[in-house]
């Protein structure tokens, strides 16, 4: 059973144990201690709840929220109770808690469940309060998809910015440890022959050209090495902007 079934599943259940408790004369005169319970029991989870374990504990607290709202809406008059803006909140709750898909279920279950309570006595205030829950709950959706992409988006971000961090390190390594000394030992190599050339002059059948190109080759080395110095401490320089 997928994630989401499950939810939607527990979601369904909290609101109609909490509809039949409100619904029901025996039971609903304890509309208030039941509250009150699961109040302390919602702060219980949040309070002994530790870091790691927050997202396994997040499917019965945000239930417990549920039945919290619905307890104190269902017994406050119901539709025309003076908390039903706490419906248009759960929503919000639910779609980000959840999934979107949930917000969009509790909405259609509590609007069959007011029509059924309130089919004979509609009024102009129950339709409005019923058209606001039937509107609030694609806004509740939108927005939590909105919410979950800038979410992902960080989330990318924080992914590139440490790829190019691990990127950086790999391009100071390999300048540090692979380019510079191969530069450096080409460069020697290079300059020894030139300064072995200069002291043995004619007595070597060697090209002026071949003299002048090994010539042209150490001043490219040496420019060479010098970006390869300027790279690495302009790594370092953008590295130690990234860390602050």
């Amino acid at each position: 059973m997928s994630s989401a079934t499950r939810h939607t599943i527990y979601l369904t259940l909290s609101i109609l144990i909490a509809w039949f408790w409100s619904s029901n004369p025996s039971l609903n005169i304890y509309n208030l201690q039941l509250t009150g319970a699961l109040t302390l029991l919602y702060f219980g989870f949040k309070f002994f709840s530790r870091p790691s374990i927050q997202k396994t504990i997040n499917l019965p607290s945000t239930i417990i929220l549920n039945t919290i709202c619905l307890l104190l809406v269902f017994s406050t008059g119901g539709i025309i109770s003076p908390l039903f803006f706490l419906l248009d909140l759960l929503f919000f709750a639910l779609a980000l808690l959840f999934e979107p898909i949930q917000a969009t279920v509790a909405s259609v279950l509590i609007v069959f469940i007011f029509l059924t309570q309130n089919y004979h006595s509609l009024d102009t205030a129950k339709i409005i309060n019923l058209f606001s829950l039937i509107l609030m709950t694609p806004i509740a959706v939108i927005f939590s998809r909105n919410f979950l992409e800038v979410l992902e988006s960080k989330g990318k971000i924080k992914v590139l910015e440490a790829a190019l961090h691990e990127t950086e390190a790999e391009s100071l390594l390999w300048i540090s440890r692979q380019a510079k000394p191969s530069l450096a030992s080409v460069l020697n190599s290079t300059t020894d022959l030139v300064m072995y050339f200069n002291s043995k002059g004619r007595d070597l059948f060697l090209p002026p050209a071949i003299v002048e190109k090994l010539k042209s080759i150490q001043t490219d080395m040496i420019t060479l090495y010098s970006s390869a110095s300027s790279l690495e401490k302009a790594i370092e320089k953008e590295s130690d902007k990234g860390k602050l």
